[in-house]
């Protein structure tokens, strides 16, 4: 990922036109809507410039086979998190989500449907698409980064609001992980197909809350799968039954 510092220079600029400061933003107070059980608290309105936030995504690989996540370990570093990382400029959060998953874990990722409760609308000629799996974003997390300063005191990056966009993906049975796919700081990266109790001792912090949530969302998919499933054989028995020709009485 290339670095933002350089565009300090250009975002300070900004201010220098000599227009009158903007007010102060004020929002209503409002009580803060109940969020389910899989999120943290919600919070105020806010407005941010483009100055002030950063883009990313991210994406939790399920192995549907074996029912296994994958999972990376920063052997220098020793800690285990998912693949994510920043949007490039004109690139989109979907392509991001791959890149990132092929990059630091090496697989060849695609995005995995599910039955996951969504917010989105459905389009105005496809009605019945709450009906059927999506692979729409199933997280958002929200951090902070702090100012960073260089050795003189030079003030280098003012610090934001970083939003990461995570999505459900998926490898095949015979996947295998490539090495070499990441940036060169990344190349002490190794991938781990971990089940879902263990996976989630090895993660930490709000990656957490978007693994429990994508493997529960993945658990109710494979449970309304095997419904339908069960429901369509009993139709076609039905079916059966129905075509058998009918014994004359005697």
């Amino acid at each position: 990922m290339a670095s933002t510092s350089n565009n300090t220079g250009r975002l300070s600029s900004i201010f220098s036109f000599g227009r009158a400061p903007l007010r102060p933003l004020q929002p209503q107070p409002q009580p803060q809507p109940p969020l389910s059980e899989f999120s943290t608290r919600s919070v105020a309105d806010s407005a941010w410039s483009s100055m002030d936030f950063m883009l990313g995504a991210g994406m939790v690989i399920i192995q549907q086979n074996t029912h296994k996540i994958v999972v990376i370990y920063e052997t220098k570093r020793k800690y285990w998190f998912f693949p994510r990382g920043r949007k490039d400029i004109g690139e989109s959060l979907e392509q991001t989500a791959l890149r990132e998953a092929y990059e630091e874990s090496g697989y060849r990722t695609e995005f995995l449907p599910l039955y996951s409760p969504t917010r989105q609308p459905a389009p105005p000629q496809d009605e019945d698409a709450y009906a059927r799996p999506n692979i729409e974003p199933i997280f958002m997390t929200l951090s902070s980064w702090q100012p960073r300063r260089t050795r003189t005191g030079q003030l280098k990056d003012s610090g934001g609001e970083y939003l990461t966009t995570w999505y459900a993906g998926q490898i095949p049975e015979d996947a295998v992980p490539e090495t070499g796919t990441g940036m060169p700081d990344e190349q002490n990266y190794q991938s781990h197909l971990l089940p879902f109790d263990e996976a989630l001792k090895m993660v930490w912090g709000a990656e957490e809350r978007v693994l429990r949530y994508v493997w529960a969302v993945y658990l109710d998919t494979l449970r309304t799968l095997e419904s339908q499933r069960q429901q369509e054989q009993a139709g076609e028995q039905d079916q059966q039954l129905e075509s058998l020709p009918v014994p004359e009485s005697s």
